[in-house]
């Protein structure tokens, strides 16, 4: 059909979209999102490097060398520091707090690492004891076992009871502190000794010297004069800092520095005691006599700067004089059986008898063939002019005797002497006189010369028994004699008709 065109009838709809604003839109959205993409790839990148940066070595926290149950416990704490570096990794390079914490948790696992390892190595010294035949040397605990099996047993019992249940067992430090496994507590201790002790009971086993008690018959040994100055001088000598500063022997050091003695009933060190009892002040040249000798110990202490030699040697030869009196004290003498034969005592007074019959024999002589005299001019009949028959006294010998003692009272000489002993004490019944000569008078028995104190023309003899001291018999056997004699027993022997 002519003309007819083609028709379009319902409704138009109109575009009204801005496709430009649309596109550009989405452009923004891409960038958006890349940017965004790009951010949590570098903030990965970062995380990424801060955890390499802060990766815990396990190198740097060996568990070689360490006890099973010991590597466990360390373990368990670089577990916990490598969970804490983990944790923190990003912000150790902001907060100076976490890093000084990490460096803290760091220097404790260096700590526990060379302590586990020392622990180690201690339990591996024991087994080797035990293993090598030396297994007496370690101590044992109550069931018999050895002690530091025992005590390190209980410390994993106890440690482990707590990784179960914190409020039971201990941790780790506190089980080492209750059941310790160190040497000083798990090998047998051994007491010092000190070495002085041994010198006395070597001199006390060899006694050198010897004598006989004459008061119950019995021989004696005893330790010598010389054995004593011997083994005092074997002390000094290793009291005594060498010249190198130091001692010879470590045991006569710790004698030097840490010896107690007890003076006039109080305790202090025996450098205290030599302050207080020998040393000189060398500037005095005096006995210094320091009761508090705390600014002066150093001088006898060889490490000190004020270290004085010839102080410390007067201390070391002070101290070895106070060890040696005290360690031979209580060594009394030995009773080393009966003395055999005739005694020393037994001699001498067998010689004394001897000497006193000869005596009396030979006085007998004398005065059978001498006449008494008054030599004296006192009255009396004596032997006083016989030069074997008196002695005259050297030494002062005094002695308060009653007038009434004097011989022949009824003498003019007697008389005389009696009025001027009572001119020189009034009414004086007893006085003391000076003894001036021993002798025998005319019936033979020993009488005394006696004289007015100060007055040389005062004499008489009263019998020697009435004398109020006897000390003149230890004036000399001549004295003894006289005092001691007796007329000699005169046998008579049918045979010969003579008397001896």
């Amino acid at each position: 059909m002519a003309g007819e065109g083609l028709f379009f009838t319902g409704q138009v709809l109109t575009n009204n979209r801005d496709l430009l604003e649309e596109e550009a839109t989405r452009q923004q959205l891409d960038m958006q999102r890349e940017e965004l993409e790009l951010k949590k790839q570098a903030a990965a990148d970062k995380r990424k490097e801060a955890r390499k940066k802060n990766e815990v070595d396990p190198n740097s926290y060996s568990l070689d060398e360490m006890d099973p149950f010991l590597q466990e416990q360390f373990q368990g704490e670089v577990s916990d520091y490598q969970g804490f570096v983990i944790e923190n990794s990003l912000n150790f390079d902001d907060n100076i707090e976490l890093k000084n914490q990490k460096l803290k948790n760091e220097g404790n696992l260096n700590i526990s690492g060379g302590r586990y390892r020392s622990i180690s190595t201690d339990l591996t010294s024991y087994q080797n004891l035990i293993k090598n035949g030396k297994g007496d040397k370690l101590a044992l605990a109550e069931d018999g076992s050895y002690l530091y099996d025992y005590n390190y047993k209980k410390i994993q019992e106890e440690v482990n009871k707590r990784k179960a249940n914190p409020d039971e067992g201990m941790t780790f430090d506190e089980a080492m502190e209750a059941y310790p496994i160190d040497a000083d507590t798990v090998m047998k201790r051994t007491e010092w000794v000190d070495p002085t002790i041994a010198l006395f009971a070597t001199d006390n086993a060899n006694r050198k010297g010897t004598y006989d008690n004459e008061d119950d018959g019995y021989k004696y040994k005893t330790i010598s004069n010389s054995q004593k100055n011997i083994t005092q001088t074997a002390i000094k000598n290793k009291l005594t800092v060498n010249s190198q500063g130091f001692h010879n022997d470590p045991n006569y050091k710790r004698i030097y520095d840490t010896k107690l003695l007890t003076i006039e009933g109080n305790e202090m060190t025996a450098k205290e005691a030599f302050f207080l009892e020998a040393y000189v002040d060398p500037e005095t040249g005096e006995r210094a006599e320091i009761t508090d000798a705390t600014n002066l110990l150093d001088i006898l202490d060889s490490e000190s700067d004020n270290f004085n030699k010839d102080a410390s040697n007067a201390y070391a030869e002070y101290l070895a004089k106070k060890i040696s009196d005290q360690g031979y004290k209580d060594m009394t003498d030995e009773r080393d059986g009966k003395i055999q034969g005739e005694t020393s005592a037994q001699k001498k007074a067998r010689e004394a008898e001897e000497d006193q019959m000869e005596y009396n024999v030979d006085t007998a002589k004398i005065i059978s063939s001498s006449k008494p005299g008054d030599e004296a001019n006192t009255g009396y009949q004596t032997y006083y002019g016989h030069p074997k028959l008196a002695k005259d006294l050297t030494k002062g010998i005094k002695s308060d005797s009653p007038l009434s003692a004097i011989l022949n009272p009824s003498s003019d000489q007697a008389i005389a002497f009696k009025k001027m002993a009572q001119a020189s004490m009034k009414d004086a019944t007893t006085m003391e006189f000076d003894v001036i000569s021993i002798t025998l008078d005319s019936n033979g028995l020993p009488v005394a010369l006696i004289q007015i104190p100060n007055n040389p023309n005062s004499k008489a003899f009263i019998p020697y028994s009435r004398l109020s001291s006897k000390t003149i018999e230890m004036l000399g056997d001549d004295v003894k004699n006289i005092v001691n004699y007796k007329q000699p027993e005169v046998k008579f022997d049918p045979n010969s008709h003579s008397n001896t």
